[in-house]
């Protein structure tokens, strides 16, 4: 009998659990993906659309086509609701029954975790930062000091790092390092701790590269 395995979420892991046991188990199992979101994002590169180094097109793709072509159904709808009890899950696009099941729905933005973030540019999803790419040409026609944060709970300081960087060679190019103040404010008891207590050497890496880039540190020491 084929064992039917429902996925929720069709990004990096749900992508990777999906293609994985098909490729694993093949006609034993019948694979469904469910997801919100047609396109895979490469999340890891929104950190370049802000500054125009990236476009959509260049960090995403459709999703369908490359479950299709491994045999993967593909069901574009958002899960509202699961039944462990009868091995059943409501969505946008029907209900769905299964033998196992993967949750691989990603993180969830708490915009409410710092007062007046909602009305703040972020990099965490696609459409954030392209409304960021429209902030950041706003900013060039009437620059002012500069603040980038990573809030606590944050899931990867490294990619605040990478932006923070980044700004700062951007500032560079549009001539405006050193004519306009920009401020790191981290929920990390200190720069370089990235949430895992430090790597060998970051902290003192970090205090250079700051001091080096004239960039403000505020910890949460």
């Amino acid at each position: 009998m084929t064992a039917r395995v429902l996925v929720l979420g069709g990004s990096f892991a749900g992508m990777t659990a999906a293609l994985s046991i098909k490729s694993d188990l093949g006609g034993e199992v019948a694979v469904t993906v469910v997801s919100a979101s047609d396109r895979f994002v490469f999340n890891p590169s929104l950190i370049w659309l802000p500054f125009g180094r990236r476009g959509r097109t260049d960090i995403t793709f459709p999703l369908e086509p490359t479950f299709t072509k491994r045999g993967v159904t593909f069901v574009h709808g958002a899960a509202t609701f699961v039944d462990p009890e009868h091995h059943r899950v409501e969505t946008t696009e029907g209900t769905l029954d299964y033998d196992y099941l993967v949750i691989a729905t990603g993180y969830r933005n708490d915009l409410d975790v710092v007062p007046g973030m909602r009305d703040t540019p972020t990099i965490t999803t696609l459409h954030d930062a392209e409304r960021t790419y429209d902030a950041w040409r706003r900013f060039l026609d009437d620059p002012g000091d500069v603040v980038i944060g990573a809030t606590q709970r944050a899931s990867c300081f490294g990619a605040a790092y990478e932006f923070l960087f980044n700004t700062s060679y951007q500032l560079r190019r549009a001539g405006l390092h050193g004519k306009v103040k920009l401020t790191y404010v981290t929920s990390e008891p200190f720069a370089g701790h990235f949430g895992i207590d430090g790597m060998p050497g970051a902290k003192p890496l970090m205090k250079m590269f700051a001091k080096k880039e004239g960039i403000t540190v505020e910890s949460n020491q």
